[in-house]
């Protein structure tokens, strides 16, 4: 099982590896560019890198359902050990994303603070005005990357296993939802608590909740089969 596991994780990790060069060698091209447009036309300029973090999140724990699932199965691996596997793999995605992101906000920081320009950064757990605004914004993108992954995998394993029609069903049951009062309110309200006193409570309840997705997650896979609907 750690034999097979093991080769599960390398192969997740060897497939998303040219991904996440060319995603941050873009990202700190960008950075740089904003910073040498400052330099030359003076002023303040505000930059934010975290929603591309995000969203990046996103799309790839969508795709890992796709990328990794069929090749794993056929290459013998049992579908436990491929969600046992896959699930450590979207935490240590989350934890690299976030480690990442913050080393890049502290190299853009010294930047700013030793060099020329006015860069002016912006990262979600500056609104929560931490003693130690680092860790802080690594929890936080743990937290969100991990969430955002978990939920968009179980939306890929929708489409894997039901198709389109499965995939699209799913995504309007959740807009018909928030098309509820009751319940857009609702959501509403927890958005706000996350910036509120106790966020950094509810970044944690986050990974929770990402971590009952991947469980619900299971259900969806475990009678998937080796193709997807829209090969077979």
């Amino acid at each position: 099982m750690i034999r097979q596991c093991r080769g599960i994780l390398l192969f997740e990790v060897l497939d998303i590896r040219n991904s996440l060069t060319i995603f941050w060698s873009i990202l700190i091209a960008c950075m740089a560019l904003s910073y040498g447009i400052q330099l030359s036309a003076g002023g303040n300029l505000t930059v934010s890198s975290g929603m591309a973090v995000y969203i990046f999140s996103s799309i790839a724990g969508f795709l890992t359902v796709k990328e990794t699932y069929p090749f794993s199965i056929k290459m013998g691996a049992t579908r436990r050990n491929y969600y046992v596997t896959t699930s450590l793999f979207l935490l240590m995605l989350a934890l690299f994303m976030a480690a990442s992101h913050t080393v890049l906000i502290m190299v853009l920081e010294a930047m700013e603070a030793f060099g020329p320009g006015e860069l002016k950064l912006f990262y979600l757990s500056m609104i929560l005005e931490s003693e130690f605004p680092y860790l802080t914004n690594f929890y936080v993108d743990t937290a969100i990357c991990f969430f955002l992954q978990a939920m968009f995998f179980v939306l890929g394993s929708i489409f894997y296993r039901f198709g389109l029609l499965g995939g699209y069903a799913a995504i309007g049951l959740a807009a018909v939802l928030l098309f509820i009062p009751a319940v857009r309110d609702e959501f509403i309200a927890v958005i706000f608590k996350f910036g509120g006193e106790q966020a950094l409570a509810y970044h944690g309840g986050l990974m929770g909740v990402g971590a009952l997705l991947l469980v619900l997650g299971w259900f969806i896979l475990i009678g998937a089969a080796a193709k997807s609907v829209m090969t077979r």
